[in-house]
């Protein structure tokens, strides 16, 4: 029969673990770091206060202002590469005004994102003296008591600490078991302290409402500078492609067509095979025509549906493509012509730049939404910010 150990053993084993636990030194390390930086968060303060006192004395505090506004707004990023360094702990930061006007640059400097950043100082340069300097004192002390079952006996007699005889061995074990308290105590006060701090540096650095909403705004401002760009490209290329390919044939065909007219009387043979020369021009040019218009919106995506087109896209592709299509019933003609320009694009590019074997492409319906999945084994290594090619699939 196995026996279980004593309740109490158990409660104090968990309690020990969880006061020794990776979170707990953590913590720690969060709450010394912010007590460490305290003379730091002042600084910005004290230069903003100057600089205001000093202003209206012939504007000799006026340099101060934008420089505590700066310092301020670097001493708020490095905050936050403190506590994703620590913590793993990522912050949405407010937007960044664009533009390198004198506006944009006073919005920046005096903005509503400035003074919260202003204001973060003061509350840390407090925060860190009182949480940080809280915690550290109770685990000094505690370990100063702990200590003393150790030290007391051999310190002269007639020592007392708080009122405690600490050259006697019960003076020193009553110390120490005070000490032990005073650790644990200090141990379980970091991890609420430190995720206090951690709401507050999220409540006061982190992006708000209208943040998100500029965001937004922003992302969709580039997302259309994007695809008006990708249109004119596009037109380019079909300008391009009509120019040099069918506009050419169709005037060899006029042209084929005028001297057979002039030949028909004198030399019916030559008009006849200038017929036939034009035919096959006219028969290239509507070839060249579907292949333009091919990529815009090809006539098997309306008729049959994305399965069929997707199917094509496949076997027109250089190298062999597995393809799922799971879908109970069709989706609407908007959903259907974005996954065929996306797949279309995506297996143009494994082709070029993957130097890849195989691919595969499966088309699901996820609850509303048509869901695409298209893979490779190539080298990989696509990045959106390096080129317009995936950022142009995802607007």
């Amino acid at each position: 029969m196995r026996l279980r150990p004593p309740r109490i053993r158990v409660a104090l084993y968990r309690v020990a673990r969880g006061l020794l636990s990776r979170n707990t030194r953590d913590d720690l390390l969060q709450l010394l770091t912010t007590l460490a930086m305290s003379p730091l968060y002042v600084v910005p303060i004290v230069l903003f206060t100057l600089g205001a006192a000093l202003t209206p004395l012939l504007l000799l505090g006026l340099p101060l202002v934008p420089l505590a506004m700066k310092l301020a707004s670097w001493i708020a990023r490095l905050d936050r590469e403190r506590l994703y360094i620590l913590r793993d702990f990522t912050i949405d930061t407010p937007v960044v005004t664009p533009g390198k006007g004198w506006k944009d640059r006073l919005e920046r400097l005096f903005g509503q994102r400035a003074w919260r950043e202003l204001g973060f100082t003061a509350v840390m340069s407090l925060w860190g003296l009182g949480a940080g300097g809280l915690v550290m004192m109770v685990l000094a002390a505690g370990l100063l008591l702990a200590l003393l079952p150790f030290v007391g006996p051999l310190m002269p007699d007639g020592s007392s600490l708080l009122g405690l005889d600490v050259a006697t061995l019960p003076g020193a074990a009553v110390g120490g078991v005070v000490g032990l308290a005073l650790l644990t105590a200090g141990l379980w006060l970091g991890g609420p302290l430190a995720r206090t701090e951690s709401a507050l540096v999220t409540r006061m650095l982190g992006a708000n409402r209208v943040d998100h909403l500029v965001r937004r705004m922003l992302d969709l401002e580039d997302s259309r500078s994007r695809m008006v760009d990708a249109a004119e490209l596009e037109r380019q290329r079909i300008e391009r492609d009509l120019h040099d390919g069918a506009q050419q044939r169709l005037l060899s065909v006029a042209m084929s067509l005028g001297r057979a007219k002039s030949r028909f009387a004198r030399d019916p043979e030559k008009a006849q095979a200038l017929v036939m020369a034009a035919h096959e021009e006219a028969k290239a040019a509507m070839q060249e025509l579907r292949d333009v218009t091919r990529g815009l919106h090809p006539a098997i995506l309306t008729e049959q549906g994305i399965e069929p087109a997707l199917t094509t896209i496949a076997a027109r592709c250089p190298i062999p493509v597995d393809l799922s299509v799971q879908l109970s019933q069709r989706p609407s003609p908007r959903a259907e012509a974005v996954a065929y320009y996306v797949v279309s694009e995506l297996l143009t590019n494994i082709a070029k730049h993957a130097a890849a074997d195989r691919a595969a492409v499966t088309v699901l319906r996820d609850e509303n939404l048509l869901r695409l999945t298209v893979t490779d084994d190539g080298i990989g290594g696509a990045d959106p910010a390096r080129g317009s090619g995936l950022s142009g699939l995802r607007d």
